[in-house]
């Protein structure tokens, strides 16, 4: 039976709060030390905020963030413009939306190492692309401008900096048309005029200045950085913090190494580490990025009187005993409730109370029997309260989600005991399912996420499904703390592991493969599982076709008792007689209603479960093919789902490991493919080069598809010389024209023709070779417009009796997609020599 896991399901992509909540749901429970209290006390004296902007998840500094955050101790935020979902994954197979929830969460648990804060905007990251002119004929500039001025407004940063130049310097057009935003929003922000619509929410704000971080990198040598470094403003990063027990270098290794899908771990720094800050906009500084910006309580009306309190507190603070510094806080909040409402009250009131909570060991939590549940359903919870100091602390009252009255639990908590409580409620029928809000409509590979909700617009994630208040009474004076309903387990490795609520619908459907690709008229098995996500859940299962495309039978019934179980029916789908691409959808009916909503769940040890509900469809493709060969071995790299892909068309596809790779084994196969950066990626591919050639001189054909130019485990990666580079045609439109017709690659078993070049999707190519040996023929040409023609796209050699293939052209974007023209290319290359 199949399972809804993360290798079987079919992941595609598809509750309200405050931009300026920074979510930690399915997180354990803080549990700061001495140490970190200490930290966050000296941080109540500080009253500035600046804000990083980049385009992508791993574009930030971590260092620079860390720095700002701990030994400055400003509100340290980032704003990424994508969630990344145009990139390579190095740890799985997800791509595009599948990625950007991946790379969303990564960059989230970033920020938790580092201290900042993270906001995003609507852009979805399309692919690498080479200026800020095509990158704003897909992002709709106007709307993207208003999400950078929106987090401006709630974030109200001092200072602004920015990652990259405005201009070619930033090496990509998402890079450099982060820095245009900045420059138009820094202004922008401030002016009442502009973007009024947001000002129900948030009121105009002008920052201080804005400055680009610069770095080597920028420049065209070392000479010209070193000689232009005394014009720039010099931040030495690098320094060591003793309550946190680390180097900003050390913390920044931490926050980067969460970028694990983007193959970024990091080794900590220490010593002397500077960063150099180049002026942009509004007054420029001499010396230090916060000058002439006043970053104590006297930025505040009446706050005069909280910063000697804060003082005498730190003064005042005994490690072995954080909860004497109880009555010192109380008094600091009640001096903050006298402010006149305003960011810096609610910021500081905030810090306050989680200071107090700290101090007190207080340990809040609400954790339900488990992680998903259906509208109607009712939810068992179980809610802990503990008080591990001496103070005074009472549970006036608990107010549980979705119920009308309020639960009233007077109850001492005594020292190191607590409360303990089950509570069961029932999820309301009109909660919406726990879609991401970014993903709630279709997109396809370009423009911006729909999102409706002003409110949602900057934040990482939804907000919890539930919650639970604890209303408090600390020596006498009430304080209120929310806490998220989440689910725990207990897992024999890891220990304890938290997971998000989510709502569900009573029923999925997942189609087992994401495309079907037929090559005759003859039917394949379509196998629909189907999820209870209630008990007593019994329908029929369809599918939705469009004409010329015909299911046996046309309906199957079902039945579970139980919520979780599982069911699996098979449909015969024949295709039409000619060539045709068409979307199938599974829709499953119960209780006279239809759903057509699969389940996915992303899985990985570093950052929360992530689970989500797009459409039940599926991409089904008649395309007009000719195979020849049968047998193909498959040397996984970085990950990818060509090996599914194949098997679609009939090839028997074997994934190889160590054991499979000698002269015997590799005989059998009609052809090798290397993964996408295989190279890169996989230590073992210069142990198997030299088998690989003699499989090859033998008569083999070996496939090699794009590695990137830095970080090989060998150079010489062909039986003759050729040179990478980072060289990318990013149109996926380009005109293709052909080098070499005569060529088999253009001519057998399938011809092809200019039209199996169309439709592609996301890019053609990346990381093209620019010089090779004459040995290798090139067989198309294509270009990007106004750029020079890369004529490396498909490179073949003869090599003994056998053929050798670099391509770089983005098949493990096509074969996924289940583009008809790629796979008959791609046929043609795995036909070589038959």
């Amino acid at each position: 039976m199949m399972r809804f896991n993360l290798k079987n399901a079919v992941v595609y992509l598809c509750l309200t709060a405050s931009i300026q909540v920074h979510e930690t749901q399915a997180q354990m429970p803080a549990k700061p030390s001495a140490a970190k209290i200490l930290h966050d006390m000296q941080k109540l004296n500080v009253l500035g905020n600046v804000l990083y902007m980049a385009a992508h998840p791993d574009d930030e500094n971590t260092t620079f963030i860390a720095y700002m955050a701990n030994e400055r101790q400003y509100n340290t935020s980032y704003l990424a413009l994508t969630r990344g979902d145009g990139g390579q994954n190095l740890i799985g197979p997800e791509i595009r939306e599948q990625l950007g929830l991946i790379r969303t969460q990564e960059l989230l648990q970033a920020r938790r190492v580092d201290g900042g804060k993270q906001y995003f905007s609507r852009a979805n990251d399309f692919g690498f692309s080479k200026n800020p002119e095509e990158v704003f004929t897909i992002w709709e500039r106007e709307n993207l401008l208003a999400d950078a001025v929106w987090v401006i407004r709630n974030v109200k940063p001092d200072v602004i900096v920015t990652r990259f130049p405005p201009d070619a310097r930033a090496g990509h057009g998402h890079h450099s048309a982060s820095s245009i935003l900045a420059e138009e929003a820094f202004d922008a922000a401030a002016d009442p005029k502009r973007f009024p619509e947001q000002l129900k929410y948030v009121e105009p704000w002008q920052a201080k200045r804005l400055m680009w971080n610069i770095g080597l990198w920028a420049m065209r040598n070392r000479e010209e950085f070193i000689k232009s470094a005394k014009n720039f403003m010099q931040v030495d990063v690098g320094g060591y913090n003793a309550l946190l027990g680390k180097s900003y270098g050390e913390i920044s290794a931490e926050s980067r190494s969460m970028h694990k899908s983007q193959g970024f771990g990091s080794i900590g720094d220490r010593g002397i580490s500077i960063e150099y800050l180049q002026h942009t906009k509004g007054p420029k500084a001499a010396k230090d990025l916060f000058e002439d910006i006043n970053t104590t309580w006297a930025r505040v009306k009446g706050g005069d009187k909280i910063q000697p309190l804060v003082t005498a507190l730190i003064a005042a603070y005994k490690p072995a005993n954080p909860a004497a510094s109880v009555p010192a806080l109380l008094k600091i909040r009640t001096e903050l409730t006298k402010l006149p409402d305003g960011f810096w009250k609610t910021t500081k009131l905030n810090e306050v109370n989680e200071i107090i909570k700290s101090t007190l060991g207080l340990y809040l939590e609400a954790t339900a029997m488990d992680y998903a549940f259906t509208p109607g359903e009712e939810m068992k919870v179980s809610v802990e309260a503990i008080n591990r100091s001496g103070e005074n602390v009472v549970l006036q009252k608990t107010v549980f989600p979705f119920q009308s009255g309020d639960t009233i639990l007077a109850s001492p908590l005594k020292k190191n005991s607590g409360f303990d409580f089950v509570f069961k409620t029932k999820i309301p029928d009109t909660t919406p399912i726990s879609q991401p809000y970014w993903l709630r409509k279709p997109i396809g590979y370009k423009g911006l996420f729909s999102v409706e909700d002003q409110m949602e617009i900057g934040r990482g994630e939804n907000p919890p499904v539930a919650k639970v208040l604890f209303e408090l009474s600390v020596d006498g004076q009430a304080l209120q703390y929310e806490t998220p309903v989440v689910f725990k387990k207990k897992d024999p490795v890891a220990g304890e592991v938290y997971q998000p609520l989510v709502v569900t619908p009573p029923v999925f459907a997942n189609i087992s493969q994401d495309v079907y690709m037929f090559e005759d008229d003859q039917p394949k098995k379509i196998m629909v599982a189907i999820k209870a996500g209630k008990d007593e859940c019994s329908g029929k299962v369809s599918l939705d076709l469009p004409t010329g495309w015909k299911s046996v039978p046309a309906n199957i019934p079902f039945t579970m008792q139980l919520k979780g179980a599982e069911q699996t029916v098979e449909f015969q789908l024949y295709p039409p007689a000619r060539s045709q691409e068409a979307e199938i959808k599974a829709v499953v009916e119960v209780d006279g209603k239809s759903y057509d909503n699969s389940f996915g769940i992303i899985s990985y040890s570093h950052i929360p479960a992530q689970v989500f509900f797009p459409k039940a469809t599926a991409r089904a493709v008649k395309l007009d093919l000719i195979k020849k060969g049968n047998n193909i071995g498959y040397l996984m790299g970085a990950g990818d789902l060509i090996p599914v892909s194949l098997r679609q068309i009939g090839y028997n596809v074997t994934m190889l490991d160590d054991k499979d790779v000698t002269p015997e084994k590799l005989r059998q196969y009609d052809a090798i493919v290397a993964g996408v950066r295989a190279y890169n990626t996989n230590e073992r591919m210069k142990h198997y080069q030299s088998t690989l050639m003699d499989y090859v001189k033998n008569g083999g054909n070996l496939i090699i598809q794009y590695n990137t130019d830095m970080g090989l485990v060998m150079n010489d990666i062909g039986p003759y010389p050729f040179v990478l580079t980072r060289d990318r045609i990013t149109v996926e439109g380009s005109e293709v024209r052909f080098l070499k017709p005569e060529s088999p690659v253009l001519n057998t078993p399938n011809k092809i023709t200019p039209a199996d070049f169309e439709n592609w999707v996301q890019e053609r190519g990346l990381y093209f070779p620019q010089k090779w040996s004459p040995e290798y023929e090139a067989v198309i040409s294509s270009n990007d417009p106004d750029s020079p023609a890369l004529d490396g796209g498909i490179l073949v050699a003869k090599y003994g009796k056998g053929n050798y293939v670099y391509t770089s052209l983005s098949w493990f974007r096509e074969l996924p997609a289940g583009v008809p023209g790629a796979y008959r290319v791609f046929v043609n290359l795995l036909s070589l020599g038959k």
